[in-house]
């Protein structure tokens, strides 16, 4: 397959001074007002003198990191840094002003996370499949959720269709644009990294009562798939930056050798299921691994507890009807249907009764609380890097009646190569070595970016 590839490189420096191109140095000190006044940070950080502060953030901008054991750390505290002094340049401010209102940013985004009971969200009901058979490796997400359209006067549910095969319509993507880290991996070829891993599902799982989200800053967020080059990989750097990538979240993970991985995460902890018998599953609102199924029941019962709800409130009907899909999709997986395409897809158009079904409709049968229909429904195929995609019609057509939308890449070693064998072309604002002071003047040294 002919395509053209448009390599797109990281550049910090650059990014920071994009980001605040329309803003000014009173901007900026409007904005950190405005932060110091919520209502998490005011009798804190906002009780402080802004001299005092400011000298607090910028320690904290040039206290080395641990690189002992997180070496790759290293390259992205530089990075940061050199966002931080680009963000200065773009609003005309000063390093210390553009790191407090970057700190105040981040800190913002999560206390929003973790206040008021972290925090109470709607439950929903996405599903996660992982299938290993003689179609490669197989990774699929059900995202479900309430209706974005409100439903239509006069309308009137119809029984789901049983399954008899899905169509297909199929489109090549000839043009590729890939972002370039200075190191590590490209992160997205297609439907995984360069190194043949990818993140198949991600259903959220909400760990109410969990411990407090580790204040990382400067590092914001571990990038997992610039770093891991498999499945294993990937498993010790979510041991090792567990507080950096915190989540609520049973993901799906695989690479191309076929193994795969669930993780189970929430703010500060982490727990593993892997591969067994070529399928994996995951569902929204539970987690499966002792440790996690354990520490999630805990904080539920606590949970209801302090707001004085009984075990037989919605909430912990949700809880079992998760639980109860799970098993379902336990089910499915190992029914004698091959672990391909044809597996896959009756596995996501799947219609048991409530609370079962992987594909939901909403139906007349369903509890008062769940209104959820399957928005879309996804597929990787990690062995072809090819995508399957099927959307929901707002009240016209469910996504099990809707033809799939097959975009093939090309193989993932033509892209690599194609994008490693571009001509590196001078890049100016990157990085000098990290071990210079934070205070030091910006980069003005050019290098080669492949």
């Amino acid at each position: 397959m002919a395509f053209t590839l448009k390599i797109v490189p990281i550049i910090p420096f650059e990014d920071g001074v994009a980001v605040a191109r329309d803003l000014d140095r009173q901007a900026v000190q409007d904005e950190i007002r405005a932060l110091l006044e919520g209502a998490y940070v005011r009798d804190t950080l906002g009780a402080m003198s802004r001299q005092a502060l400011s000298r607090q953030i910028m320690q904290r901008l040039q206290t080395p990191l641990d690189y002992s054991r997180f070496p790759e750390l290293e390259d992205l505290y530089g990075e940061r840094l050199d966002y931080l002094r680009g963000f200065a340049k773009g609003a005309e401010c000063s390093l210390s002003e553009s790191a407090l209102f970057d700190y105040l940013k981040y800190r913002e985004w999560i206390d929003n996370w973790y206040h008021p009971l972290n925090p109470t969200v709607e439950p929903g009901h996405c599903s996660g499949v992982l299938l290993v058979g003689p179609d490669g490796v197989l990774g699929a997400h059900n995202v479900e959720s309430s209706a974005n359209v409100p439903r239509p006067r006069g309308y009137r549910h119809r029984s789901p269709p049983p399954y008899r095969g899905l169509k297909s319509v199929v489109k090549n993507q000839t043009r590729i644009e890939v972002d370039r880290p200075r190191t590590g991996y490209i992160q997205h070829c297609g439907v995984m990294n360069e190194m043949g891993l990818a993140m198949c599902c991600g259903n959220s799982c909400s760990t109410w009562l969990d411990e407090p989200i580790e204040d990382t800053w400067p590092i914001l967020h571990f990038p997992l798939l610039r770093f891991a080059k498999n499945v294993a990989h990937l498993v010790d750097l979510y041991s090792r930056y567990t507080l950096y990538a915190w989540g609520r979240a049973s993901q799906i993970w695989a690479d191309t050798s076929g193994d795969g991985v669930v993780i189970e995460k929430s703010f500060r902890r982490v727990g593993f299921r892997r591969l067994k018998d070529h399928a994996l599953w995951c569902t929204e609102g539970h987690f499966e691994s002792p440790e996690m199924n354990a520490y999630l029941r805990s904080n539920r019962l606590e949970y209801l507890e302090r707001l004085g709800k009984p075990l037989g409130s919605e909430d912990m009907q949700y809880a079992a009807d998760a639980a109860v899909r799970f098993t379902r999709l336990a089910e499915l997986c190992h029914e004698n249907w091959g672990r391909g395409y044809d597996h896959m897809r009756r596995v996501l158009t799947d219609h048991a009764p409530f609370p079962r079904a992987t594909c939901r409709h909403a139906g007349p049968d369903t509890a008062a609380y769940d209104t959820s229909i399957t928005q879309q429904s996804r597929f990787r195929d990690l062995t072809h890097n090819r995508f399957v995609m099927r959307k929901w019609i707002p009240w016209q057509r469910f996504c099990c009646e809707v033809p799939e939308q097959v975009t093939q890449f090309p193989p993932l070693p033509d892209i690599v190569k194609a994008a490693r064998s571009r001509k590196a072309k001078p890049i100016t604002n990157v990085r000098r070595p990290y071990a210079q002071s934070a205070l030091a003047e910006p980069p003005t040294q050019r290098f080669p970016h492949v």
